[in-house]
């Protein structure tokens, strides 16, 4: 299965990834927790965020590659975003009723000062 003929959507701690042509479900993964899931791709892994913790799926059949817990930044909403989305990610855990945030760029990136030159 190509990865660009299926679309992946988070929702209640699962992933879902769905044919394009017709709708048809592939597969489901339940993950950790059951509030906001976010979901981004990149090639043939996706990635997902729920309840403080990160998963890497394999796209083609929703096996969990791995998991990172976040360690001490608690639970919370949290958006993804990948160096071939070409655009700013950034990464959202809110802990103890404090909001931590971490951005990521695209390696390419150039810091805003430069493009006001």
């Amino acid at each position: 299965m190509s990865s660009t003929n299926v679309i992946l959507v988070g929702v209640k701690g699962h992933v879902v990834c769905i044919r394009k042509s017709d709708g048809y479900e592939l597969w489901r993964t339940h993950l950790r927790g059951t509030g906001t899931t976010s979901v981004c791709r990149d090639e043939d892994t996706a990635f997902a965020a729920t309840k403080g913790h990160v998963y890497a799926l394999n796209v083609n059949d929703g096996a969990i590659r791995w998991v990172n817990n976040l360690p001490k930044l608690g639970y919370g909403s949290c958006s993804l975003g990948t160096p071939n989305q070409g655009a700013l990610a950034a990464l959202q855990i809110i802990a103890q009723q404090q909001a931590a945030m971490v951005a990521a760029l695209p390696a390419q990136a150039r810091p805003y000062a430069e493009h006001c030159v």
